[in-house]
């Protein structure tokens, strides 16, 4: 029987994944690949995608107090992102507004002294920025 080479290299394929959080921050995640399969796929673009934005505790105790009102919502779509205009009028900075990314759609949240806002965004397109401008929330997805 023929013992292996102890000289031979192996050649190691495979991907890693590190998930990490602090306090009420949702997760990040972060997927790195090495060896010979780390090239990049054709066609596969890599977007960077904003990560989720949560109510502070006080607000989030505020939301199961206030009446819930869906806002009006203005879609304009382009060949590589989709815009959503949230009309949220009484909304005084971004804090007060909560962004979360779930699996295939994305949940708005904003509070204001008497009422909350809530939308439900049945998309499942990453979030590449959002502003909150003049009571209106701009949120930007791409694709």
């Amino acid at each position: 029987m023929k013992k292996p080479s102890k000289n031979k290299k192996i050649k190691q394929n495979g991907v890693s994944i590190k998930i990490s959080s602090l306090g009420n921050s949702p997760p990040q995640i972060q997927i790195d690949s090495f060896g010979e399969s780390k090239r990049e796929e054709p066609g596969v673009k890599n977007i960077k995608e904003m990560p989720s934005k949560i109510f502070s505790m006080e607000n989030q105790k505020k939301v199961g107090k206030l009446p819930k009102k869906e806002p009006r919502t203005n879609i304009k779509r382009f060949s590589d992102k989709v815009i959503y205009e949230i009309e949220i009028p009484g909304v005084e900075s971004i804090e007060d507004v909560s962004i979360v990314k779930l699996e295939s759609s994305i949940e708005i949240k904003a509070i204001t002294k008497d009422k909350v806002y809530f939308k439900l965004i049945p998309i499942g397109l990453p979030i590449t920025n959002y502003n909150l401008e003049k009571g209106k929330l701009v949120l930007e997805l791409g694709e």
